[in-house]
């Protein structure tokens, strides 16, 4: 019988889906469930229960595969892609021994063990001394140890959410290298673990508690009769992790050349650029992770808090919006869309600085909006945090084509916010470059499912799987007059604020005692 569907399970933060896809990209049957939502038990924690992330999974499984609107036994492989930056610690038997941590997480350890003094050289040596305190202070592995000493000493490995579905799907500890990114020892270069176990030490782990590696084009192993039981999939199904969401988004929209950007409009909105030589930014204004594809990389900049601004002003200020979309049955996004469409660029003078979560290279930086008028509306405000975080995306992007010497010529967009018009063609239009929609808004998935038909071999390479699944579904192009005050705003104005406004920042922080760095 050929195998000829592919399914694909992404498992973000605020909600899984799992959908089925033919050869040519056609999604035929999605399920769609909510995940609790993240809680915190303490200021700047944020957690998430590992029952309710399989629950969920098995829930969607269940209603694709018994939608009747495809052959289950066609289907060649399960393709999974999930949130990253998070730590479950599981037992011999890969029960969880405390709540997930999610990417979203502040927390730090304070006055972490001291390292060896070889370590401690070969950082120096490196330039990078400065990275132990960092590691060591954000490691979660490191809080367990300190803080958790006892469920760190039962702790046989840490997973991933992936990992731990992995576990849960074939009764194996594996995963996939590209989805680790933040602080996990993984030497991005190798798309393996750091070979040296002092190194491991400074992240606060031992190499038996990690899980096993592959390459995204890898299959990790096979659904065992009790995992079928559970989600409804075939016994022997193939799994395959590809890589974490943004990478796996990157994928779905077709980005797989230096001169491609893919920009994700999601909870943290990112760009990313794919590159076949391994480059580093040792100011932090990009990471370097293991891209979708292998032996390639991803030199991804985000905002910690992008799209998530937007639901933040609808929460605060937009109930008039809300109330408005629940009467025509529309989404809230869909009304801001129509209030702001004729705001002129610069939205009359307003700026926002998207720092709601500090950035990594700016070490006070923190949210702010300037520029205050009598003719400033909650629509202009609305508008200038769409500006704010593309003119932020720019300023990164261009330390990413600064690094790599390939200058983008185009864009391709992903993740919710792509839904609006008007954030797309504000990238157009501040970027100066077309940027390209996908035909579906699941480009997580699709790259997800685009790992899986490529390790599973109904494609012989990502380039031909990628013009056979992958679709445009509509070009935004820029206006050169609106790019050119978008320019003039960037350059004179966004990139000089936050130098001017730094004092001030650390200063505020110095008085109220606030920070969350």
């Amino acid at each position: 019988m050929e195998k000829e569907f592919i399914m694909a399970v992404d498992s973000g933060t605020q909600s899984v889906r799992a959908i089925v896809y033919d050869k040519q990209g056609n999604e035929l049957a999605v399920a769609r469930a909510p995940h609790e939502p993240y809680f915190s038990l303490k200021p700047g924690w944020a957690e998430q229960k590992p029952a309710d992330h399989w629950n969920k999974f098995c829930e969607v499984t269940r209603k694709v595969t018994n939608s009747k609107k495809f052959d289950p036994e066609k289907i060649a492989g399960l393709g999974i892609t999930t949130q990253r930056g998070n730590v479950i610690p599981v037992d011999k038997e890969g029960n969880p021994l405390r709540n997930c941590i999610i990417w979203l997480d502040q927390r730090y350890t304070e006055d972490p063990p001291p390292v060896s003094t070889k370590i401690k050289l070969l950082f120096g040596l490196l330039g990078k001394s400065e990275v132990i305190k960092l590691v060591q202070r954000n490691s979660y592995f490191s809080w367990i140890n300190k803080y958790e000493p006892e469920i760190y000493a039962k702790t046989h490995k840490f997973c991933l959410v992936s990992s731990w579905f992995v576990k849960k799907l074939t009764d194996k500890f594996h995963d996939s290298a590209s989805m680790f990114v933040g602080y996990w020892p993984l030497e991005s270069k190798k798309f393996d673990w750091f070979g040296i176990d002092g190194i491991l030490d400074v992240f606060g782990i031992k190499r038996e508690q990690l899980p096993k590696l592959f390459k995204p084009n890898e299959v990790l192993g096979y659904v065992t009769k009790e995992a079928s039981e559970e989600t409804g999939l075939p016994v022997g199904l193939p799994v395959v992790v590809g890589a974490g969401d943004k990478q796996s988004e990157s994928l779905g929209t077709g980005s797989i050349t230096p001169n491609i950007g893919t920009i994700s409009f999601g909870t943290a909105a990112s760009m990313g650029v794919v590159s076949k030589k391994y480059i580093e930014d040792g100011k932090l204004g990009f990471f370097t992770w293991c891209a979708p594809i292998p032996d390639a990389w991803i030199l991804e900049c985000f905002i910690y808090r992008g799209f998530w601004m937007a639901r933040w002003f609808l929460q605060e200020m937009g109930k008039r919006e809300i109330d408005e979309a629940e009467k025509r049955n529309i989404a809230p996004e869909e009304v801001l869309d129509e209030i702001i469409r004729d705001i002129p660029p610069g939205s009359l003078g307003l700026m926002l600085q998207p720092h709601w979560t500090p950035h990594p290279s700016l070490k006070y930086s923190k949210g702010s909006l300037i520029g205050f008028a009598s003719a400033h509306t909650r629509a202009h405000i609305y508008r200038a945090i769409l500006e704010g975080i593309v003119f932020e995306l720019k300023r990164l992007g261009d330390r990413v084509q600064q690094k790599t010497g390939v200058r983008l010529s185009e864009i391709r967009v992903g993740g919710g916010g792509s839904k609006s018009d008007v954030a797309v063609q504000i990238a157009a239009d501040i970027f100066s470059l077309p940027v390209k929609r996908m035909n579906t808004y699941e480009t997580c998935a699709l790259g997800a499912a685009i790992d899986t038909a490529v390790a599973t071999g109904i494609f012989g390479d990502f380039e031909t799987a990628v013009n056979s699944m992958v679709h445009v579904g509509q070009e935004f192009l820029p206006d050169s007059e609106k790019s050119r005050i978008y320019g003039e705003l960037f350059k004179d104005v966004y990139l000089k604020t936050f130098n001017a406004l730094t004092p001030l920042y650390k200063r505020s922080t110095e008085i109220t005692g606030y920070t969350e760095n």
